[in-house]
């Protein structure tokens, strides 16, 4: 009878753990800004990278990087601590970015 109940309280810890584990995360809202993702959804844990478009760059500050988590009511959720905001690429980021370049390079922003 003992050993019954242990297999019974194991069997329910893994299903519990099995079903907290199949959480998923459909695609993210996406800021400003930024390159679409492609795949439909991540499972829990997972991180994917969100890009900002042609002619934009990460705000200092901010951090390209979500993680797919489980919330306290236990759905699943894109979250980052310091979310992305892309802003316009300057002319002068640009020159000083390209190497080789002096300030009398061209810049071309869309």
């Amino acid at each position: 009878m003992h050993m019954l109940v242990k297999l019974i309280f194991i069997t329910a810890a893994y299903m519990h753990n099995i079903a907290r584990a199949s959480g998923v995360c459909g695609k993210p809202e996406l800021a400003d800004n930024t390159v679409p993702v492609s795949d439909l959804s991540h499972n829990i844990g997972a991180s994917i990278r969100i890009q900002c478009a042609k002619g934009y760059v990460r705000k200092a500050g901010t951090s390209s990087l979500i993680r797919c988590t489980q919330q306290q009511n236990h759905n699943a959720s894109w979250y980052s601590e310091l979310p992305l905001k892309c802003i316009r690429k300057s002319c002068l980021l640009q020159r000083y970015l390209t190497p080789g370049h002096g300030m009398s390079a061209p810049c071309f922003l869309p």
